[in-house]
């Protein structure tokens, strides 16, 4: 079984692309190796030019400026979603979701204050609800 088979797709600059399918269709996996996380088995990625193909870990400082400088020299726009707060502090703003909503946001924060906001957002009540402090 594949997640992905036989995509040969320019996104071009500037534009706005929702990926839609069923459960199982590839649509988690196809962003990972468009954005260079995950590496295909066949064929290559490459973003502005720059061969991007498998740059793991996700959280490399490699991958990390090059999405920076995307959107400074650039002007793309980039949504990322981290578990890892050092990843995090790349963004302009650090937006928290809980229970479908958005929770809590950071601007130009540095790591270790979105790994505080982040500890004391999944600390949970004996009810189950969030806390935000």
């Amino acid at each position: 079984m594949h997640a992905l088979r036989g995509i040969d797709l320019a996104l071009p600059h500037g534009s706005f692309t929702a990926v839609m399918g069923p459960s199982g269709s590839g649509k988690s996996t196809f962003p990972q190796c468009a954005a260079g996380p995950d590496r295909p088995t066949a064929g290559s990625v490459t973003l502005g030019g720059t061969e991007i193909t498998g740059m793991l870990p996700a959280g490399t400082a490699e991958v990390l400026g090059l999405l920076r400088h995307a959107v400074d020299a650039l002007g793309a726009t980039v949504v990322r979603v981290t578990h890892d707060p050092v990843a995090a502090s790349y963004a302009d703003r650090v937006l928290f979701l809980a229970d479908g909503s958005v929770a809590d946001r950071l601007t130009r924060a540095p790591a270790h204050e979105i790994a505080d906001r982040m500890t004391r957002l999944t600390a949970r009540t004996p009810a189950g609800l969030a806390v935000v402090r």
